[in-house]
């Protein structure tokens, strides 16, 4: 099959899932990693003839659209930043304000802070193959404490950071920009978590079970490991890009009890499977402008997601101005 077509394959699929009213799967669990360095979506996108996109200094600003557990709305501006630098590497960083609103709450506040650099390697006997290497960090921005207006805690799908910093480390390998596959791995590395949520906090005065959102309380968080393979289809300015997300989870997370004592969260290990599509269209004589759409639907989830990372659907529209000047301190290949 030509290559060109898979990711409109993907697309199609993916679109049918996410009108399907039988798929009710609760997918994404992404901690962060997927959406960043080389493992972000159109990581491998070339902005003209000869130059990928991330030669270009860049600056993008979006908003996520998304349901949570329990039916939670979150709404989540962030900016982001490419840098490349001399040597076909660039800086990727990138700042979100997580608003939740739902039946508990509504709040917002800063969410963690992303910050890799990513090194390109392209090979002069393969000129149509390109590797990607991605390191860095996501710097949590708070203890994930946050509470009612009664002080009570809420449960983790209402905080804005994950209460830890973590060390990012992945790649991709891509093929022009008609196929990319990506893999990386995201480990906590300080652990700072203090929620309180433990489901006896909530009261009887609400009309549902107190078991509905899952505990959280101190939530000791492990590493997840990601798998992206995205095909895309059109020119440089327009085109889609879709494909399969999977994302696992390593470990049983844990969480403390009352009595100070580690227990573990069964079923918050496992595989979450997400098909997930791009489109984007840039626009101006030299295209320095682009506008584009991600959205993701699951198909496959873990039985508890503790860290509060469920998604039902997610949507995120983008707004990316790539700059003008020609960049002095990046080399030709």
């Amino acid at each position: 099959m030509n290559m060109k077509y898979l990711s409109a394959i993907c697309l199609t699929a993916a679109l049918s899932l996410g009108l399907n009213p039988k798929a009710k799967a609760q997918g994404e669990s992404d901690p962060g990693f997927s959406t960043i360095g080389a493992m972000r979506t159109g990581a491998n996108l070339q902005f003209s003839e000869g130059e990928f996109e991330f030669q270009k200094t860049q600056f993008s600003i979006s908003n996520t659209f998304a349901k949570g557990e329990r039916d939670v709305k979150l709404f989540i501006p962030q900016a982001e930043v490419i840098a490349p630098l001399r040597d076909m590497g660039y800086f990727d960083v990138k700042l979100p304000i997580v608003a939740a609103t739902g039946e508990l709450a509504h709040v917002f506040g800063l969410g963690d802070l992303t910050a890799t650099y990513t090194q390109v390697i392209n090979n002069s006997y393969y000129p149509d193959w390109t590797i990607q290497l991605t390191g860095g960090a996501m710097f949590g921005m708070g203890t994930a404490s946050e509470s009612d207006g009664a002080t009570r805690p809420l449960p983790m799908v209402y905080q804005s950071n994950l209460g830890s910093t973590d060390v990012i480390v992945g790649g991709n390998v891509s093929w022009k920009d008609y196929v990319m596959a990506a893999v990386a791995y995201q480990q906590p590395i300080f652990r700072y978590n203090e929620n309180n949520y433990d489901r006896s906090a909530i009261g009887n005065d609400l009309l549902y079970s107190q078991s509905d959102y899952q505990i959280s309380r101190k939530l000791y968080r492990y590493g997840d490991v990601m798998f992206r393979l995205e095909g895309h289809y059109g020119g440089k300015r327009a085109g889609i890009s879709a494909g399969p997300l999977l994302i696992y989870h390593l470990r049983n997370d844990l969480y403390t009890d009352r009595m100070g004592y580690l227990n573990e969260i069964e079923g918050s290990k496992g595989l979450t499977v997400n098909l997930s599509g791009n489109a984007f269209v840039r626009l101006g004589r030299k295209g320095q402008v682009k506008l584009d759409v991600t959205g993701g639907f699951p198909i496959a989830h873990r039985d508890a997601t503790p860290d509060g990372l469920t998604r039902q659907w997610m949507f995120m529209p983008r707004f990316t101005y790539f700059f003008k000047q020609e960049n002095l301190l990046f080399r030709n290949f």
